[in-house]
């Protein structure tokens, strides 16, 4: 199956399955360690969330993107759902619920590198018959797969319906190599970051190491290098991108604007070469300013990037 054939008469390229949350960001000299108090300075509350960054960045860049997930009847839930419409991002299936948003503390230090404690909303069953209704209008369903045996179901639905499924695995997310070979073998695009591939795999970060990941089930997997760019390796190929000079201000967000740039520019056609140039390229702007989505650049700002 591919995500180009047959599919692009559906109204959304992209489905971002998750809770959105508010992020609390505090500036300090450097991250707090274990019973240490330091000063900060509070640079505000911004709208958030790994799967609505990915949604919001791919939307920007030109993607049709529905969201999929609930808000809490809170100050913070209608701010969400206003940045959603800000971006460009369908609220069409976003629950409003009755409890708080989900909610995360950012601390940046000096080098704009981050640390963070995320409170989610209490766990919630997958309504089957509403998420296929969504998967069948969508043509990839992205998501961040913590709970493993909502993800079976969300996977089987959603290749049940003809989408494809693009995953973001970090350490939390695969803490063992059971769960690891479960969600590749569910999944078709798999991002890592750096610190999430040395966490899950004993292998080295170079062309055979990434292909391993492929050879388990996805059709692609790319993992991001920070400073060092990214790299993906496919079924038909392996690339190497090195990252655009950017100045770091808030390195928050940035790996989710390169995945949903990157899914952008895969969905509208352009192969994965050009597609993880791209999410470089993005990712550089991304980090020009403070908050998660606060840098994300538009497409006239990406291109004049690559030149």
């Amino acid at each position: 199956m591919t995500i180009l054939s047959g599919s692009d008469n559906r109204p959304f390229d992209l489905l971002a399955y998750g809770d959105p949350n508010v992020d609390h960001v505090f500036e300090t000299a450097a991250i707090p360690g274990p019973d240490q108090k330091v000063l900060g300075r509070d640079l505000g509350i911004f709208p958030g969330g790994t799967v609505a960054n990915v949604a919001c960045a791919a939307s920007r860049l030109g993607a049709r993107v529905a969201s999929y997930g609930r808000v809490g009847f809170d100050p913070a839930g209608a701010m969400l759902l206003r940045d959603n419409d800000l971006f460009g991002v369908s609220n069409r299936y976003v629950a409003a619920v009755d409890h708080p948003s989900a909610a995360a503390m950012i601390m940046v230090d000096a080098s704009g590198e981050k640390a963070l404690i995320y409170a989610p909303m209490p766990a919630d069953p997958l309504d089957e018959s509403r998420f296929a209704e969504a998967a069948r209008l969508s043509r990839v369903v992205y998501a961040m797969p913590y709970d493993l045996e909502e993800f079976r179901r969300l996977a089987a639905i959603a290749h049940e319906s003809g989408a494809e499924v693009a995953i973001d695995i970090e350490a939390a997310v695969a803490p063992d190599i059971g769960r690891l070979e479960a969600l590749l073998s569910l999944s078709d695009i798999v991002f890592m970051n750096e610190g999430g591939f040395r966490a899950t795999q004993a292998g080295d970060i170079d062309e055979d190491g990434v292909r391993s990941l492929v050879e388990r089930g996805p059709r692609v997997a790319v993992v991001t290098l920070a400073e060092k760019g990214a790299l993906a390796v496919a079924r038909n190929g392996a690339w190497r991108q090195p990252a655009f000079p950017a100045r770091l201000v808030d390195a928050t967000g940035a790996g989710d604007c390169f995945n949903g740039a990157f899914l952008a520019a895969t969905l509208a056609g352009q192969s994965t070469a050009t597609a993880l140039r791209f999410g470089c390229a993005a990712a550089s702007l991304a980090v020009l300013a403070v908050g998660a989505r606060s840098g994300f650049p538009d497409r006239p700002a990406v291109e004049a990037t690559l030149g």
